[in-house]
């Protein structure tokens, strides 16, 4: 049989010496020939994705040299699954990318440390007022080398030593340098690519360990009330807190010469509409935080810190101990931090002082952590309540006391009553069905006045006895029972002391204590608790102690029932006057300062539901606060439209639980088919109509009675898909 391959190769080698190239000697000395000569170089070969191709980019800066002014960085690119992303080019329109350098300088005799801007450039034509500048790598495509990895070096353009720079900073290699990246990419289809990196380093020793810092709070805690979304600033270019620092420092500010340093706007943009200052005439007016920016003046006049006490430093100044600089507040050595509250210099508001004097050669930064104090002191304290009984004339009566820390029992001048704020104990029953039902029992005829002496009566030795009618069920005794202290006691001002209310230094805080509850009839039940909808940590965790009113925890459902009475919500545009919910659920998806959507105020995108909503751990996994098909027969009161016709008369209606779920955030924009839709599916809302059509007849029983399929496809995940989201 013929070998094939042996065969072959001696056809070849035959060739090859009858063309005398099989050696280049004569073939009679035995040595090997010559080594050939190497091939030509070639271009380096690409390794992992093209970054046009990239779902999302994630930046890092590896190392950065410092030489004759000149700063050479090196960084990668890579996607979450560690990826090189190769491909960034000067050439390509769509690739935004861009460096910005700043120094942190600390003040001479004074703690104060603060980033100063490199590469600065002018805001107004007198050149007077200064913003961070950046070299961007459209501007210099040479500076770029592109490894074909992922993996690229820069060299800035710009030498540090000769540059001359129009406010007058000089760079120093002995001082923290940060180098900072801002990429963003936006391309013709809609995709995008944002992402923000930075590295610190001191280049005249390169050492990164060990650096001056200036941390003094996380970006996590700004997530206790924002939202990643929600903090994305310029566009969607700025993303990280470090970027932040960077930029909005010490030396910048907008045309205007308003200071836009970070702790400057970032106290005056909360104070929103309490901030004040002072006219040319010396008259206090509100004076919200207004700067120029590429789209005009915009001024933070809406809603914007929501906790009380309003001067609770440490809500945002946060006793982490991984952070190097989490004291430096109290250092007293920023005042333009202080004027971003308080707006005045000490020339306006004493004119007998040094107008040369800063806020903290006379006030220290302490005294906001002492308006916490009465607020610490009640979440001591407690309400307990006792000798519950209702009778078949359904007279409640209890006992009650309220104490401090140690079983002292607080007087009945010490506590506040004054307004709208009364010291109320609120009775609820079947909590565990949200509440009772606002036809049957409001609120108002719900909540007991304990100074009240037709309902209440203080005795010698400070306990309180109740007594009052309520229109209960028949059953009462076999239902769940909630008697909820919602009240107030008074301490001197920035203390924990207790004080009479009607003294002038009195400051009132409410007692934060749990709820009384039982079932009458079965003193071994176990008494029904709300569903586990809302993340209660994370209501307290950007309020702080206190909500809008009559504050013990997140009880606002006690008062607030799915078929609360709608109220008056001005006017639409062609005069027809409009209602709105008061319900919990509805106040919470539309409050200012939660409705991120359709012109709110960018505190929070409502549309992320893990915002709020709780989740436990149940059977198959967690379990999500805002799953539906969870709370059905159930009647919520929506007003019939919110965008009525110019002859309309806009009428309370009902809706079941899925339905008034979607149409407290959605009901402006759906439209007739997904309205069609949703009750077609078994959700209810509207009225109902006689055998002829003729009568309206607001029913809450159609709504309770609905048979909703919602939850059959929009499971969480898909509610959260549709708000574009991912669990």
């Amino acid at each position: 049989m013929l070998n094939t391959k042996k065969s072959k190769l001696w056809l070849l080698l035959a060739a090859a010496m009858t063309m005398g190239v099989v050696g280049c000697s004569d073939g009679e000395d035995g040595k090997n020939g010559e080594d050939g000569q190497p091939g030509g170089g070639g271009e380096p070969g690409q390794s992992g994705l093209h970054i046009d191709m990239a779902a999302e980019a994630v930046a890092n800066i590896s190392n950065a040299t410092y030489a004759d002014g000149i700063i050479t960085v090196d960084f990668d690119l890579e996607n979450k699954q560690g990826v090189g992303l190769h491909g960034l080019s000067a050439e390509n329109e769509f690739h935004d990318f861009r460096f910005s350098l700043a120094q942190l300088k600390t003040n001479e005799g004074s703690e104060l440390k603060q980033w100063i801007s490199l590469l600065n450039e002018t805001t107004n034509g007198a050149g007077t007022t200064f913003e961070q500048g950046f070299e961007q790598l459209k501007n210099c495509a040479e500076c770029l080398v592109d490894h074909k990895d992922g993996t690229y070096t820069y060299t800035f353009d710009t030498n540090l030593t000769t540059a001359v720079d129009p406010a007058g900073v000089e760079f120093s290699p002995a001082l923290t340098q940060r180098i900072a990246i801002e990429m963003q990419f936006e391309y013709a289809s809609g995709h995008e690519l944002a992402e923000n990196a930075h590295y610190d380093w001191i280049p005249a020793t390169n050492a990164t360990e060990g650096v001056e810092t200036r941390e003094l709070v996380t970006l996590e805690t700004c997530y206790t009330c924002h939202q990643p979304d929600s903090l994305k600033a310029h566009g969607g270019r700025r993303l990280d807190l470090e970027n932040c620092q960077s930029c909005h420092n010490g030396i910048v500010s907008d045309p205007n010469a308003v200071s836009v340093e970070l702790g400057h706007m970032i106290h005056a943009i909360h104070m929103g509409p309490e901030r004040e200052g002072k006219d040319t005439e010396g008259n206090v007016v509100p004076m919200p935080y207004t700067i120029a920016g590429y789209g005009g003046d915009h001024a933070f006049d809406y809603p914007a810190f929501p906790t009380k006490p309003f001067m609770d430093c440490a809500v945002c100044h946060v006793q982490d101990e991984e952070l190097a600089d989490k004291d430096l507040w109290l250092a007293n050595a920023n005042a333009n931090a202080c004027t971003g509250c308080h707006t005045d210099s000490p020339a306006q508001h004493k004119s007998d002082k040094n107008p040369e004097f800063t806020c903290t050669d006379c006030h220290s930064v302490e005294v906001h952590s002492e308006a916490a104090k009465p607020y610490q002191a009640a979440k001591e304290y407690s309400v307990e309540v006792s000798n519950v009984t209702i009778d078949a004339a359904n007279l409640i009566k209890f006992d009650m006391k309220v104490m401090d820390a140690n079983g002292e029992l607080v007087a009945k001048d010490e506590i506040y009553k004054e307004g709208y704020s009364k010291p109320y104990m609120v009775v609820s029953w079947d909590v565990e069905k949200d509440y009772p039902d606002y036809n049957q029992a409001p609120y108002s005829k719900r909540r007991i006045d304990i100074k009240d002496e037709t309902k209440a009566t203080w005795n010698a030795d400070n306990t309180v006895s109740v007594a009052v009618t309520i229109n209960f069920p028949a059953d009462i005794t076999t239902r769940s029972l909630e008697v909820l202290s919602v009240l107030k006691v008074c301490f001197e001002e920035g203390t924990d002391r207790r004080a009479a209310c009607d003294a002038e230094n009195a400051y009132p805080a409410y007692v934060q204590t749990p709820a009384y509850r039982s079932v009458l009839d079965n003193a071994e039940a176990v008494v029904g608790e709300r569903r586990s909808i809302v993340d209660t940590a994370s209501c307290h965790g950007c309020h702080s102690f206190e909500f809008y009113h009559d504050s013990n925890g997140v009880n606002c459902m006690a008062c607030h029932t799915n078929d609360k009475s709608l109220k008056g919500n001005g006017e639409a545009s062609n005069g027809v006057a409009l209602l709105k919910s008061t319900s919990f659920m509805y106040k919470a998806h539309k409050a200012k300062g939660h409705d991120n959507g359709h012109g709110g105020s960018g505190t929070i995108l409502k549309t992320d539901c893990t915002t709020c909503h709780s989740a436990v751990e149940g059977y198959g996994g967690l379990k999500y606060g805002f799953e539906l098909g969870r709370n059905a027969g159930q009647a919520h009161t929506i007003p019939s439209t919110q965008s009525p016709a110019a002859d309309e008369v806009v009428e309370t209606w009902y809706a079941s639980s899925d339905a008034a779920a979607c149409i407290s955030c959605h009901q402006k924009y759906l439209s007739d088919a997904a309205m069609s839709h949703i009750r077609s599916n078994g959700g209810y809302f509207g009225a109902n109509k006689d055998a002829d059509h003729i009568v309206d007849v607001n029913d809450a029983g159609n709504a309770k009675d609905a048979k909703e399929a919602c939850a059959t496809c929009h499971s969480p995940e898909k509610v959260m898909e549709h708000h574009g989201f991912t669990l």
